[in-house]
């Protein structure tokens, strides 16, 4: 009986141990981990601010893989930073235990990790359909540039990826990029028509030679929602908000569509294309006296490189996005929703007035000012002399779209940003990257624009003294970028 009774404990600690290995995740764990010290001057193109200076900023993003087999994962991405040292989470002292009389990263306490990712990948049983459902990456399709102009973020949905053939892929899916409705606090908002919530869908065409990615998407900010963004001055909804400043009273409905198509076939030669249309619109009445709120336009870029070089590849581009028109009701930007990654070049798109610097992600509001322009641009790419060393060069000359009427009656608080048919800017980049180890790089990042902005419109507008208005910038970036 003892006998037998020690070979059922043998056998149900055999048993547990098997289910718990059954149900054991691997973990796989990347990164990229970012330190850059920034030499700038009028980054903002004018001598108000005061943004010349130096500083070392930081970020760190972890992500973390829990693979339970083939079919199934769970992906969580963490971030810290980014921040400047000595300020924030990398001040003297951040990371004590929190107190409410202490400032900075003093009164967070613990490192401030934030979740910068986290959902759940797998596929249907039986098929080859892939589901991602929680927060994550979201993006419409783009050929050229860092990233589609109109919805390219970090949102809370989910997406299904269904493969029709080994050629053609259908993606479609939904995100609530918003809700106010804040469940579980003391402080719960339960109004109705409070959230921003979006649908979308796209095809992946990808034959020998050429891929083709049509898309369509849909967006509807509710009412409270718009109010609401209105009275926090965030940045939500400045992609679709009208130049007659329609904050509240109404809903925003938005319609957006495009296609990206790359063509390989005339090798060595490589085509890159994107033509995107945003919409949107509202019957709030601003003033009583405007009518609706009108907002669509247009964006379409080009660009031709030569693979056929094993030292570097050169590059030619053409963009152009609509602009603002002369009247308060309507504006002839294109309609956006969120373009995190979006840009031109590497600099006046990245600078403290655009994306906030090398390691800093460009914020909403900001993203959707930089429409109205056109641009044209020559680039070598990825030149190599030396071993582990290479270049990157860019030449681009930006026109500004919008009409100069924007500066007076719409948008008084975005110069250096938004560039009127008499605005322009020279960029010009010089980036290197040194490969220390396979996952450990050094960047030197160098950086002129030549500004010219019509100064008396511009000190209209902002109150400010004409002199000090259309400075020319310049940066110099040290990056220490470790890849794992």
């Amino acid at each position: 009986m003892k006998k037998s009774f020690g070979l059922s404990l043998v056998l149900a600690a055999a048993l547990a141990l098997g289910a718990t290995s059954a149900n054991a995740a691997s973990i796989k764990a990347t990164g990229a981990w970012e330190i850059d010290a920034q030499l700038t001057k009028h980054n903002a193109l004018e001598d108000v601010t005061n943004d010349n200076g130096f500083s070392v900023g930081q970020r760190m993003r972890t992500r973390f893989e829990f693979i339970a087999n083939e079919n199934l994962k769970g992906v969580l991405e963490t971030q810290i930073g980014t921040n400047s040292w000595g300020n924030g989470l990398y001040q003297i002292g951040a990371g004590r235990t929190p107190n409410t009389t202490s400032r900075g990263a003093l009164s967070a306490g613990n490192g401030n990790i934030m979740m910068r990712k986290g959902y759940v990948d797998f596929k249907w049983p039986g098929t080859k359909v892939n589901f991602l459902v929680g927060y994550q990456s979201l993006a419409l399709p783009s050929a050229f540039g860092t990233g589609n102009a109109i919805f390219d973020d970090h949102a809370a949905g989910a997406v299904a990826v269904v493969p029709v053939t080994d050629n053609v892929t259908l993606v479609g899916g939904f995100t609530r990029a918003v809700d106010l409705n804040s469940f579980g606090s003391t402080s719960a908002n339960t109004r109705t028509d409070n959230s921003i919530d979006a649908g979308f869908m796209f095809a992946n065409l990808d034959f020998t030679g050429y891929k083709v990615q049509p898309f369509a998407a849909y967006s509807y900010a509710g009412k409270n929602a718009v109010a609401a963004a209105a009275s926090a001055a965030d940045g939500t909804l400045a992609g679709q908000v009208a130049g007659n400043g329609q904050t509240t009273g109404d809903s925003i409905r938005g319609y957006y569509a495009g296609v990206a198509f790359t063509m390989t076939a005339l090798d060595p030669f490589k085509v890159m294309a994107d033509l995107n249309y945003g919409r949107s619109n509202s019957n709030n009445r601003v003033g009583g006296s405007w009518g609706k709120s009108d907002r669509a336009g247009w964006l379409f870029d080009l660009a031709v490189d030569y693979t056929g070089l094993s030292m570097m590849t050169p590059e030619v581009f053409f963009a152009y996005t609509s602009g603002a028109n002369a009247d308060k009701r309507t504006d002839g930007r294109m309609a956006t929703v969120s373009a995190e990654n979006w840009t031109y070049g590497s600099f006046w798109m990245q600078t403290a007035n655009g994306l906030g610097g090398t390691v800093t992600g460009i914020t909403d509001s900001d993203s959707k000012r930089n429409l109205g322009f056109w641009a044209l641009g020559a680039s070598l790419k990825d030149i190599k002399l030396i071993d582990k060393l290479s270049h990157t060069v860019n030449l681009v000359y930006f026109k500004g779209t919008n009409n100069t009427n924007i500066a007076a009656n719409n948008i008084t608080t975005s110069y250096g940003r938004t560039l009127t048919t008499k605005d322009s800017i020279l960029e010009f980049d010089l980036n290197t990257k040194y490969q220390i180890y396979e996952e450990l790089s050094l960047g030197l990042d160098l950086g002129y624009i030549n500004a010219s902005f019509d100064k008396t419109l511009w000190a209209n507008a902002t109150g400010w003294d004409s002199s000090d208005l259309s400075k020319d910038a310049y940066k110099a970036a040290l990056m220490l970028n470790y890849n794992f």
